[in-house]
C-alpha cells in the first residue's frame, strides 16, 4: 500500500513533540519551557488519537480482532513488562510491581487504544456516536474515581477525537490545506501560542491530562465541565491549524521517520527515565541553558526513528505471532 506523506510528516511531527514534552516535563516550572509545555499539551495527544481513529478504518474485516491482539495487546503486555522491570531496576525500587490493569506511563496510550479498537465496532453502530461520545467525556469528569486505574479517565475523555479521526475523509485535508485556510491557521496558531505564553503562568497542566476529575483539580461546581469543553476546543483549534500548515508533499528523511514513530514512542521512555533519574537537570542549572534539552529531545527523535532501529527491533516491537492464532477451516466456521 501507497504511504500518504502528510501523515507521515505530521506523525514525525508529533512524535517529536512527544520526546519534547516528556524531557522537559521535569522542568515544566522553567519560565522558558512551561508556554512550550502548555502548547505542545494542548493538542499534540488529542491530534495523535485523531490519526490513529483515522487510520482504523477497518472495522468489520475478519482479521480485524486477530490484529488488535497482534499489534496492541502482545506489543503492550511486553512494554508493560519491560517498563516496569526497568522502573524497579533504576529506581531501586524495594517491590517489583507488574500493574497490566494500571498502564506504566506511557504505556497507557496503548492500552486505550486496544479499549478503543474494542468497542469501535459497537460503538459506531449508535446513531450520533460522535455526539454521545462527547457527553460522556465530560460527564467522565465529575466521577472520581475515574482516574488512572485501566486508563479509564483518558481512554473516556479522549475517545471523541478517536471517533471523529474514523469519521474524518481524506477530503477535509484537502481542504484545510487550501491557501485561504492555511493564512487562517497560520493566524491561528500564532494568536494562540502568543496567549499561551502570556497566560502559561496561571495554566494548571493537569487539565490537559484528561486523567483527573474536576473536583481533584479544584472544581466541583455543576459548571466544571465546561472547562473540559474549552480543552476540547483548545486541541481543535490548534491541531486543526497543525494540520493545515503540515506539508503534505514527501520530505525525504523526514517522511521516512515518520513511517517509524511507534519504535520512537516505545523506546524513547526507557531512555527519558534514565536522563530523569541522572544529575543531568541538576547540571543544567537554571535560565536560558535548559533550553538546551529541546535539541537533544529532537536528535533522540531523529535517531530512534532511524530505520537501522527498526530493523533491529522489530523483533520486540512487532513480534511475529501469526502462528499462535488458529486458522480457519474452509470446511467450517469453527476452529
Amino acid at each position: 500500500m501507497t504511504r500518504d506523506a502528510y501523515f507521515d510528516n505530521l506523525k514525525f511531527l508529533l512524535i517529536a513533540l512527544v520526546v519534547v514534552g516528556h524531557m522537559i516535563e521535569p522542568l515544566y516550572d522553567d519560565p522558558w519551557l512551561k508556554p512550550l509545555y502548555v502548547l505542545i499539551y494542548s493538542f499534540h495527544i488529542p491530534l495523535f488519537v485523531l490519526i490513529s481513529g483515522y487510520f482504523a478504518k477497518n472495522i468489520g474485516t475478519g482479521d480485524y480482532f486477530t490484529k488488535v491482539i497482534s499489534k496492541l495487546v502482545i506489543p503492550y503486555v511486553i512494554f508493560e513488562t519491560l517498563y516496569s522491570l526497568f522502573d524497579y531496576w533504576l529506581y531501586d525500587r524495594s517491590q517489583l510491581i507488574f500493574s497490566y490493569f494500571t498502564p506504566y506511563w506511557l504505556m497507557w496510550f496503548f492500552f486505550s487504544m486496544i479499549l478503543w479498537k474494542t468497542a469501535m465496532p459497537y460503538m459506531i453502530r449508535i446513531q450520533y456516536a460522535l455526539p454521545f461520545a462527547i457527553v460522556l467525556a465530560i460527564l467522565a469528569g465529575y466521577a472520581n474515581d475515574a482516574e488512572y486505574y485501566a486508563s479509564v479517565s483518558r481512554t473516556i475523555v479522549f475517545f471523541p477525537f478517536f471517533l471523529a479521526g474514523y469519521y474524518m475523509d481524506r477530503s477535509w485535508i484537502t481542504w484545510l490545506q487550501s491557501p485561504v485556510v492555511k493564512k487562517i491557521s497560520a493566524l491561528l496558531l500564532l494568536t494562540a501560542t502568543v496567549l499561551i505564553a502570556v497566560y502559561s503562568p496561571f495554566v494548571v497542566k493537569e487539565w490537559l491530562y484528561g486523567s483527573f476529575s474536576y473536583e481533584s483539580l479544584g472544581h466541583n461546581e455543576w459548571s466544571a465541565g465546561l472547562y473540559r469543553i474549552g480543552v476540547y476546543m483548545l486541541a481543535i483549534i490548534i491541531g486543526g491549524a497543525v494540520m493545515s500548515l503540515t506539508p503534505a508533499r514527501p520530505l525525504g528523511m523526514i517522511s521516512e521517520m515518520g513511517s517509524n514513530t511507534l519504535y520512537t514512542y516505545l523506546l524513547h521512555g526507557f531512555i527519558v527515565m534514565a536522563i530523569t533519574a541522572s544529575d543531568i537537570y541538576t547540571w543544567l542549572g537554571t535560565g536560558t541553558t535548559r533550553v538546551l534539552v529541546i535539541p537533544v529531545s529532537l536528535l533522540l527523535t531523529v535517531l530512534l526513528s532511524l530505520s537501522s532501529v527498526r530493523v533491529a527491533s522489530a523483533w520486540l516491537v512487532e513480534p511475529g505471532v501469526k502462528r499462535i492464532f488458529k486458522r480457519h477451516s474452509s470446511r467450517t466456521d469453527l476452529g
